[in-house]
């Protein structure tokens, strides 16, 4: 279980315990095999967590990028730093959560449309668009801040738990509640592939 209490340098410390179960904390624990620590220069904003399955507590990989490609992609990846930088301050939500939401809904693309009508950078659907008071969903300001109170509100519902909250962005509370966990595969892909770029962008200081 990985926690980040509020105004806490995002320092996380990977831990093994004797039954193989992989622990990411952001306090150090006595009496546990240490792994590796994740840096960041930058303390970390309302709490949230991951929990991970034996089965995939192997190290995190770093998504990697194309050379000829990283040049557009790091000017795509920093054109909306402000305004993601005041929707994490309003809504205490990490930057890097933030973007790694954006990163994979629309790969940093405000024009964005999904096959079910999703919008804009956060991939916003209609109804979640209007129940968050997004006027224009394809305004990058006003669906930062919209995709990012909505994951305030599940964060709170969720107690934290990055797998919840990512399931219900991704599937639906309704669905989440039916499984009772992640619902779908493709859900369960979702949430990993969110969490690896969260990983990657904590640990570039993004």
């Amino acid at each position: 279980i990985l926690m980040l209490p509020a105004e806490v340098f995002g320092d996380i410390y990977r831990y093994e315990t004797a039954d193989g179960e992989i622990i990411l904390t952001s306090e150090p624990r006595k009496g546990l095999k240490l792994l590796d620590v994740i840096k960041d220069a930058k303390p970390a904003s309302k709490p949230v967590s991951a929990k991970r399955d034996a089965g995939n507590a192997r190290e995190v990989q770093k998504p990697k990028l194309a050379s000829g490609a990283k040049a557009v992609a790091s000017m795509r990846e920093t054109a909306y730093d402000a305004f993601i930088q005041e929707a994490s301050q309003m809504y205490n939500i990490p930057v890097a959560f933030i973007k790694a939401v954006i990163k994979i809904e629309s790969n940093f693309n405000p024009r964005a449309v999904s096959s079910v009508g999703a919008m804009g950078l956060m991939q916003l659907m209609p109804g979640t668009a209007d129940h968050m008071r997004v006027s224009d969903p394809f305004d990058p300001r006003e669906n930062i801040l919209g995709g990012t109170k909505y994951l305030r509100r599940l964060s709170d519902r969720y107690d934290g738990d990055i797998n919840l909250i990512l399931s219900g962005y991704h599937a639906g509370p309704g669905n989440v509640a039916k499984a009772g966990g992640i619902p779908f595969e493709k859900t369960q892909q979702y949430v990993r592939n969110v969490y690896n770029w969260y990983v990657r962008y904590r640990e570039e200081g993004k």
